[in-house]
């Protein structure tokens, strides 16, 4: 369905502003070779039916907006199991799953609730600079937020994710390997990178320490606008180091099969966020104190998740999530932050009624006939479409397939001077 803007065109007013705040919650969970079946990971040790179950009980806990995962099956349908069976489950019906993609038998996906949120566009890294395929592909989602005040004042909120699952285990070819793609992601996100948009990347990242050169790729870019941030700015060594118990992510258990033994002590699973979302410079902000490895309370540094004493979850989300995977979800919640001017109304001049988001026609009109010019640039600033408009109130509507996705703005010149200038978003 279209949606309908009104612009206001002001001659002199005095507005006041109404912040508004909503809250999304972003997890991220490596599922454990879900319906990825192998000599060691069996119907038996990690059954997807079980897991089917485990996994709602978390969601049910959680109720996260947005769902990154890494570790299904790469075979086309478990994205859309794990949906249908885990997420979409007890009353919940507003989850929807992106576009399947994968390079190996593993994949990634996101997931996101679309009562608030729509994907915008999706992409992926495959290779680095060499030319190489990477050991399993990073992808790249950008979602924008569907708030009706926001999008009828011409705006939105974006936010572009990167789910990655860098090579595992030590070594120095491993090491390089998770260099060479975290590399990529970096040149891809420079030559990417939308000054309107807000960041994260999020992932199984296998690193063990701050200084591998792969982190350093992420948080030391030379480009100092697109270097990622960790939210609760823990550098270190984090291997099987006690200092760090409580933000360890692997493993759930100190012995298994298919489930990696050893206990909590690596800090594997990360959320980055770039630096906007820690300013809160485009209208994402993440909240302070919201990060957490969920289940994780600091006291089961290289032991069993549930030996002993664990209250930091409820218990049957303790046992989901010992039985769910070796690895722990990882979870943020930002807050959506938007400002809604009340002008008052003995100063309106014209109303400009104009579709938001766009497809391939942009229909616009005024409410009372006015004469005047609407011109369209890109962000680049290169103009996409300049119309003179008579003074009249019917509806124009210009093609506009051969736009590219993205954000445009409009200025609105009247015949008696004043000027408006909004965004529309060309999905």
């Amino acid at each position: 369905m279209r949606k309908i803007t009104i612009f206001v065109l002001i001659i002199a007013s005095t507005a006041s502003a109404q912040s508004i705040t909503d809250t999304l919650t972003f997890m991220h969970y490596n599922v454990l070779n879900y319906r990825n079946y192998s000599s060691f990971c069996t119907v038996s040790n990690n059954s997807h039916l079980q897991k089917d179950i485990h996994m709602s009980t978390i969601v049910d806990y959680l109720k996260p907006d947005i769902i990154t995962v890494n570790e299904m099956a790469g075979d086309g349908i478990s994205p859309t199991r794990l949906l249908d069976n885990s997420l979409n489950k007890n009353g919940r019906d507003f989850y929807k799953q992106c576009d399947y993609s994968a390079n190996s038998n593993l994949c990634n996906m996101l997931y996101y609730n679309e009562n608030k949120l729509a994907l915008y566009k999706q992409d992926k890294i495959f290779r680095i600079a060499t030319g190489q395929f990477i050991v399993r592909q990073i992808d790249a989602y950008t979602l924008y937020y569907l708030d009706k005040s926001e999008l009828e004042a011409g705006d939105t909120t974006f936010l572009t994710v990167y789910v990655a699952h860098f090579k595992a285990s030590s070594g120095s070819s491993n090491v390089t390997e998770r260099a060479n793609a975290t590399a990529a992601v970096m040149t891809y996100h420079g030559e990417n990178y939308n000054a309107d948009h807000n960041y994260i990347i999020a992932g199984d990242f296998n690193m063990y320490t701050s200084n591998e050169q792969g982190f350093i790729n992420l948080t030391a870019d030379p480009n100092t606008a697109i270097r990622f941030k960790d939210p609760i700015n823990k550098p270190g060594s984090w291997n099987n180091s006690g200092t760090y118990a409580s933000i360890h992510t692997q493993s759930t258990r100190s012995s298994g099969s298919c489930h990696s033994g050893g206990g909590l002590d690596d800090r594997f699973d990360f959320i980055l966020c770039g630096q906007e979302l820690l300013d809160n410079t485009r209208g994402l902000e993440y909240i302070p104190g919201s990060y957490r490895a969920v289940g994780n309370d600091g006291k089961h540094f290289n032991s069993d998740l549930n030996t002993g004493t664990n209250t930091s979850v409820p218990s049957a989300v303790l046992t989901a999530l010992y039985t769910m995977s070796d690895h722990l979800p990882v979870e943020i919640k930002m807050g959506i932050n938007r400002t809604i001017a009340s002008v008052s109304e003995n100063h309106i001049d014209n109303f400009l009624v104009v579709s938001n988001p766009v497809g391939n026609e942009l229909h616009w009109r005024m409410q009372l006939p006015q004469a005047g010019k609407l011109v369209v640039s890109d962000i680049q600033g290169k103009e996409v479409l300049n119309y003179e408009l008579t003074a009249t109130s019917s509806w124009v509507v210009n093609d506009v397939s051969n736009w590219s996705r993205g954000t445009y703005y409009l200025t609105f010149t009247a015949g008696n001077g004043a000027v408006l200038r909004r965004k529309v978003v060309k999905l």
